[in-house]
């Protein structure tokens, strides 16, 4: 019985009395009904109800050597709990007794002879309307048991690929992750540049049986079948699926007695093969194969397939793709790394030399080349110490020695060494700190560098006649210290970028090579500090950053620890 059409239904008509048999048989072959099968020995129907497999049993009561109630008990073993499979009982005995008996054992309904042929038809469509209804029901529950356990599985697989950018490490977890949810057995064959076929990832039910999946792997030809499932999905792109593997389809794709053998002892039954492949070239091949668990493979399940293959692939993908820019940035930092070295020395002879040249006896033009020289070599070094300090902070070799120190004076020193760079620019420079701020634990040369990149940064950018703050609040155990101008702002699509590694807003500006901020992270994260940036365009940009307090009762704050007073530069 498929769809609507309750005339395919299957009927199982069960009486000792062949003249009740017929009078059935005509009945419902009038009303459109084809497919019945007929029994007069109750002994026979447990083993005609297996290979039949009716939807309907029309069943007498009272029959020699096995009654209906016996029948019924038979009936009950070979139906599941989540099945419905309805009983009609047909029997001249109307007792009540006798009703409630045939119920309890399993009857679905119950009708007392002499039968009145319109009510035993009505009575068969509506069972069969009952278990259409039913059927129904539970194709739809396991469809979406189905779709729930594929769902499950995708996630699981796709929480496996992203555990690990060693792609040979990948396609292993993925075998496991695959067994036994939708395979008895997995493997991944790869396709090497010399044409050979190795195997990194394999798993089976019985890990006592995974030694046979290598061993098939080393067993078989170097030069596989053209036919061959794993060939097909590494030459082709194609997939798989054969729902059930016959004798004659291991022997086709094996090349030698041994393979055959191992084959045989791994008993597949039916197999998936899909291409490991994304929007580059074919990575691989994977092979889900079910054995002894009795489960066959689907149309449904090569979709399945297909989507982790390409999932799989598009993991193997960005896990090249990051070990190439992890490479070619390992190679970058090195080699400034080595320039940023041998760059020290002579510019610290060029350092002396002009500082030589400034106390000597010059006029005051060729005093201003040397000058000039001076304050280039000056930039240099510090770019190349802006270099080396990044390299420290990516290799987690930055060291930080903190210290409970006022804040106070180590802002004043800020504001007191950029004073005179601000003042060139016709930028005003302030710095207003709450009173009665706790010492804060920190590294006091380290803070001064962040400030002084901090203001530096926001110098750079603030137009004459703006202003630039630095401002400090207590928050929690935290103090919390912000830099913020009246600069042009920052777009919000910049904004993530800001503490990126020689990232730098437009491209070819001079000013810098984008270290900075990225430097200012490194510092105050090695604190246990966090750093961020708040702006809008046309409203100008407000860097935060925490450094730990003391704590509370630690030591009594230190005695210069004044509030600082108000500094304006204009």
């Amino acid at each position: 019985m498929t769809g609507t059409d309750l005339h395919a239904a299957r009927i199982l008509i069960v009486d000792d009395e062949q003249a009740n048999i017929d009078l059935l048989v005509g009945c419902i072959q009038d009303e459109g009904y084809e497919d019945f099968a007929t029994t007069r020995d109750p002994e026979a129907v447990a083993a005609l109800f297996q290979e039949y497999g009716p939807d309907l049993v029309l069943l007498d009561l009272h029959m020699p050597r096995l009654d209906g109630f016996a029948v019924l008990e038979q009936l009950r073993r070979y139906v599941s709990p989540d099945e419905f499979l309805p009983v009609l009982v047909l029997t001249a005995d109307a007792s009540r007794a006798t009703k409630e008996r045939a119920l309890s054992c399993g009857a679905t309904d119950f009708l007392t002879k002499p039968l009145g042929i319109t009510e035993v038809l009505l009575r068969i469509g509506n069972l069969l309307h009952t278990r259409q209804l039913h059927v129904d029901q539970r194709l739809a529950r396991r469809r979406a048991e189905d779709t729930e356990r594929r769902a499950s599985l995708l996630a699981e697989a796709s929480r496996v690929l992203a555990s690990s950018f060693d792609h040979q490490t990948t396609l292993a977890m993925l075998c496991r992750a695959m067994v036994p949810g939708i395979a008895d057995y997995c493997v991944v064959d790869v396709l090497q540049a010399d044409g050979t076929i190795v195997r990194p990832g394999f798993s089976h039910v019985d890990p006592a049986i995974e030694p046979l999946l290598r061993e098939t792997a080393h067993a078989q030809p170097s030069v596989l079948p053209a036919d061959h499932p794993v060939v097909v999905a590494l030459r082709e792109g194609r997939r798989t699926l054969a729902q059930e593997i016959t004798p004659g389809m291991v022997s086709a794709v094996t090349g030698s007695h041994e393979h055959r053998q191992l084959l045989a002892r791994l008993r597949p039954r039916s197999l998936i093969t899909v291409p490991i492949v994304a929007s580059g070239p074919i990575l691989g091949a994977l092979v889900l194969v079910y054995s002894d668990s009795g489960r066959r493979y689907a149309a449904e399940d090569l979709e399945l397939a297909r989507e982790l293959g390409r999932r799989a692939a598009t993991t193997i993908e960005n896990a090249q793709l990051f070990d190439q820019a992890h490479r070619a940035t390992r190679a970058r930092d090195e080699m400034l790394g080595m320039v940023a070295h041998d760059l020290r020395n002579p510019l610290s002879t060029i350092m002396m030399g002009s500082e030589m040249l400034i106390d000597s006896s010059l006029d005051d033009a060729q005093r201003r080349f040397v000058e000039l020289v001076r304050r280039a070599a000056g930039r240099m070094q510090e770019l190349i110490q802006d270099l080396l300090e990044a390299r420290q902070i990516e290799s987690g070799q930055l060291r930080v020695s903190p210290q409970a120190q006022p804040v106070g004076p180590l802002v004043a020193e800020a504001v007191a060494m950029l004073t005179p760079l601000a003042a060139g620019r016709g930028i005003g420079l302030r710095a207003v700190l709450d009173d009665g701020l706790r010492p804060a634990l920190v590294d006091g040369a380290r803070l001064l560098q962040v400030l002084s990149n901090l203001v530096g940064n926001a110098l750079k950018f603030t137009p004459a006649g703006g202003s630039v703050e630095i401002g400090c609040i207590p928050l929690g155990e935290e103090l919390r210290l912000v830099v913020s101008d009246t600069g042009p702002g920052i777009p919000p699509e910049q904004i993530p970028h800001v503490f990126g590694r020689y990232w730098q807003a437009a491209k070819g500006d001079r000013r810098g090579i984008g270290l900075g901020l990225s430097i200012v992270r490194g510092i105050v994260e090695a604190h246990g500090g966090r750093v961020w940036v708040e702006s809008s365009v046309g409203s100008g940009a407000r860097f935060y950053f925490t450094v730990p307090a003391q704590p509370v009762g630690a030591e009594a704050m230190l005695a210069d620890a004044q509030p600082l007073p108000l500094l304006v530069v204009n």
